[in-house]
């Protein structure tokens, strides 16, 4: 059966549903802060709180040392690869499911933060990076004074 759809609103949300499940999809945000690769994509939480920004990915499987973090020009990358099978043998048969594949994520961060505090943990299938903020960098205003005639 045909799925009739009458708010043109809902099918543009479905489609960009859709594009945000597929695990070759470039980029699933909307934005150019986030940037997606690899052949899953690990959900993400990013929390503001008022001295510090907090990430959880939730990266079931991975072990903490598997995964490889950084940042670089203010983007923070997160990257690893998931590797799991279960085998199971009952009367008759044998089962086996494998998930597997790489995953990358990119996140463009603000300039009050400082890659030397950022501070990583993992527990349970969920890593998570604090960011503490530091403070802004000032502008400076220049004067400027005319130029004398020789």
């Amino acid at each position: 059966m045909t799925r009739l759809i009458s708010d043109p609103w809902q099918l543009m949300r479905l489609w960009q549903d859709e594009l945000n499940r597929s695990p070759r999809a470039p980029l699933a945000q909307s934005d150019d802060s986030s940037v997606v690769g690899g052949d899953w994509t690990p959900a993400i939480d990013i929390k503001e709180e008022e001295d510090r920004y907090v990430l959880h990915a939730d990266i079931p499987g991975v072990e903490p040392d598997k995964i490889e973090l950084s940042m670089e020009d203010g983007m923070l990358t997160i990257k690893g690869e998931k590797r799991h099978e279960v085998t199971e043998n009952k009367e008759g048969y044998k089962r086996v499911e494998r998930s597997y594949g790489s995953f990358y994520r990119r996140f463009s961060l603000p300039d009050n933060t400082d890659p030397d505090l950022i501070k990583a943990s993992g527990k349970d299938g969920v890593l998570e990076v604090v960011i503490p903020k530091v403070e802004a960098k000032r502008s400076k205003k220049i004067e400027i004074h005319p130029k004398r005639s020789t």
